[in-house]
């Protein structure tokens, strides 16, 4: 079993500057168009900006540009399931994947059984009633 104190101690202390993060988060952490997800660009920081009347440095605001630039370029790298969780050591994401087929295979087996009693209970269902 991972233990979620012990995760929580291999990311980077950014207390400090959680403030950032809030308003990343408030802004919207990256845009998902069409085409995939991208980070956010200056127009919508700036307009951001003005419709909270927020007064960014100039600092913060290429701060919140290079963590949303960042935050889409790791969901590209890691959507592949074959890329390694860059905060999970290998026995902890083997450790998911076995627990997570594990689970699949059980609702796989549990459908496979429900569905064919689920059709015969709409089939007495719709004789008792017709």
């Amino acid at each position: 079993m991972i233990d979620s104190n012990e995760i929580a101690g291999r990311f980077p202390d950014v207390e400090p500057f959680g403030y950032i993060i809030e308003i990343l988060s408030r802004i919207g952490v990256a845009l998902n168009s069409g085409n995939g997800v991208h980070g956010l660009t200056w127009q919508e920081i700036d307009a951001f900006v003005a419709r909270t009347q927020l007064h960014l440095t100039g600092w913060e605001a290429e701060t919140i540009k290079r963590l949303s630039a960042l935050y889409a370029s790791s969901v590209l790298k890691y959507d592949n399931q074959d890329v390694q969780s860059p905060y999970r050591t290998e026995e902890e994401q083997n450790d998911i994947a076995k627990g997570m087929k594990s689970v699949l295979r059980g609702l796989v087996i549990k459908d496979k059984h429900g569905s064919s009693n689920d059709t015969d209970q709409s089939r007495h269902s719709t004789s008792q009633s017709g």
